[in-house]
């Protein structure tokens, strides 16, 4: 792909004389404009939360799924801190140790409990992965999440039934 610049060349008493031209080839930057859409539109239409904070923890992006599941809209919680969410389900220890994998430049993986704008509780599967720039200093933070709220529930009532199955056994 080619793109051009023309400017007309005129002597001082106003005749043109010429057309100045100057071509550069813009394929490489079409191709990474393009890889970078095909990107966002992945991220924008996955049915995992996708989020994106700074270093410091402060969201800079959230997708259409994280407005679905959590019910905060992006303008609700880009700019605020993931702290949003919290249930009060895990103790602080639990986050100093998901901070302390992720600032030693590791990605962190497990189960969170976390709370819906509404004040439902729910919880999610999640990878959080650093970032880092070309210097090698963490600059982001992704995180991918699902929602396994209804997985959970569906083994927990297995497990009953088994138990019952079981204790209907022993009676027998």
């Amino acid at each position: 792909v080619l793109e051009t610049v023309k400017t007309p060349m005129f002597r001082k008493d106003g005749q043109l004389v010429g057309v100045l031209g100057v071509g550069r080839d813009i394929t490489e930057r079409r191709r990474a404009e393009e890889e970078r859409e095909r990107l966002m539109s992945a991220i924008e239409q996955s049915s995992e939360t996708i989020v994106i904070t700074d270093a410091a923890g402060t969201i800079l992006y959230a997708n259409p799924a994280f407005e679905r599941i959590t019910g905060y809209s992006r303008d609700e919680a880009v700019g605020r801190n993931p702290r949003i969410l919290k249930s009060g389900r895990h103790d602080e220890n639990f986050y100093r140790e998901m901070w302390d994998v992720l600032s030693a430049g590791k990605t962190w993986q497990g189960q969170i409990v976390n709370r819906r704008k509404d004040g439902n509780v729910f919880t999610e599967a999640a990878t959080i992965s650093p970032v880092f720039d070309f210097s090698g200093s963490i600059v982001n933070y992704v995180a991918v999440k699902r929602d396994i709220t209804e997985n959970i529930r569906i083994e927990e009532e297995k497990d009953r039934l088994e138990d019952q199955y079981r204790q209907a056994q022993k009676v027998e």
